[in-house]
């Protein structure tokens, strides 16, 4: 290569270099200015709470432990740490991810698994980490917080590495409300992380803190006692008819379509959640327009009532849903699960006992069948004896009174299969 082409390539790398400076430097003092227009006060503990605008799950479970945590007395303040730290990559996540599970699940799946692997997650680590790192180092130094608590992935990884570096001082909690707990889901140097069961906090094999079991995160509404025939009552339910509530997630994505007419040729009374796909919901409003005995609802805050009045919960991803149907005591179907996390969860939630997992219309139609006429009963998901409100965990770790503990379970690690992915359990078993 001659002198000239050097020079050009010098150049170019120069004026990057320039242009990523600068775009860091415009970044902290936009970090800045934000800091200063937010407080942390009050004489309880100051809390800084992390989450991300990646499906609905993360900031419902930061708005669930800001109210309980401030009830406690303490001062909190909520962010969206993904985009605040890295608002390119969440734009493109936020959009990318609905995409890849409605165009190409397998590209997901692949994406799931292989980060899955010890070495990969490692790599993940490092690099967000490094794309992050100073973000939460400034947010963490401006509004100087004695506590932080991630409830999302990704901004979990980076506060392990800050923390394990020494770069951060105060304690840091991940809080993970997936029954199936991925590799990057945890991240070693968090001091405590909550799971939301004993096989959830088996299948983490990384953390260096304490592993709690936590009840079900979810809003206070969830846990009311409730007259069920009133309720059911209200909505028009006859009193002996099954109700199978199908929730879509806050996007409502995966085989929703296929779900429904599943469940809808089973011959009960079905009701279905779309979240905010607008699109999903008007298609199948146009397409059961002539069925009474299916009712399609977008976005609703009347959730708590429906699954009083439901007679089982239909769900394809295991996410923060499953878990306000354990809180109401509703039972439990996983059906058509989403490709990654949702068969992790599927597979989580059977071995855990709080849900069944169906694999075939078949079988939907004996389960529901034997269910609606009374001869086979669903279960009613049970909570774990150990477990804790998340806010008790969070407190004692904030008083000092915290120290190392890990679950006395068996380990389990994900099997990568050519035919299928299966956890294999320290006893041999497979599920």
């Amino acid at each position: 290569m001659v002198f000239e082409e050097w020079m050009l390539l010098m150049g170019a790398a120069g004026v990057l270099a320039a242009t990523g400076a600068t775009r860091l430097r415009q970044h902290q003092h936009a970090l800045r200015r934000m800091a200063a227009t937010l407080q942390l006060t009050g004489q309880g503990p100051r809390v800084l709470i992390l989450s991300a605008s990646i499906g609905g799950g993360h900031n419902a479970a930061a708005a669930v432990l800001r109210a309980e945590l401030e009830q406690a007395g303490c001062s909190v303040v909520v962010l969206d740490g993904f985009a605040t730290a890295t608002p390119l990559l969440s734009r493109y996540l936020a959009w990318g991810y609905p995409v890849q599970l409605r165009y190409t699940p397998w590209l997901y799946d692949w994406e799931f698994w292989s980060s899955h692997r010890r070495l990969f997650a490692k790599m993940w680590r490092r690099m967000y980490a490094t794309l992050s790192g100073e973000a939460f180092r400034t947010l963490v130094d401006l509004l100087e917080p004695q506590l932080v608590i991630s409830t999302y992935p990704l901004v979990t990884q980076a506060l392990g590495v800050l923390r394990r570096k020494g770069i951060l001082q105060v304690p840091v909690v991940a809080v993970i409300t997936d029954y199936g707990v991925h590799r990057l889901w945890t991240a070693p140097g968090i001091d405590l992380h909550l799971v939301p069961s004993r096989v959830s906090a088996a299948q983490i094999d990384e953390a260096t803190g304490s592993v709690r079991i936590m009840r079900p995160l979810v809003r206070s509404a969830f846990w009311e006692p409730r007259d069920r025939e009133v309720v059911r009552r209200r909505y028009g339910f006859a009193p002996n008819e099954f109700v199978a509530l199908i929730v879509a997630g806050a996007w409502g994505i995966g085989r929703v379509e296929l779900i429904v007419r599943d469940v809808v040729a089973c011959g009960v009374r079905t009701v279905v959640v779309c979240g905010r796909n607008r699109e999903l919901a008007a298609r199948l409003q146009k397409e059961y327009a002539a069925h009474p005995r299916v009712w399609i609802l977008g976005w609703t805050d009347e959730l708590p009532e429906l699954m009083a009045a439901a007679d089982c919960l239909v769900q394809n991803a295991g996410g923060l849903t499953c878990l306000e149907a354990i809180a109401s005591r509703l039972p439990i179907i996983i059906y058509r699960p989403i490709t990654g996390h949702g068969v992790f969860n599927a597979l989580t939630m059977e071995r855990a006992g709080v849900a069944r997992w169906i694999r075939s219309s078949t079988e939907l139609r004996e389960t529901l069948g034997r269910a609606a006429n009374g001869s086979v009963p669903l279960p009613v998901p049970q909570i774990d004896e150990e477990a804790v409100p998340a806010i008790t965990a969070i407190l004692e770790l904030c008083e000092g009174r915290t120290e190392y503990q890990r679950l006395p379970v068996g380990r389990s690690e994900i099997v990568l299969s050519s035919e299928k992915h299966m956890i294999l359990g320290s006893d041999g078993h497979r599920w």
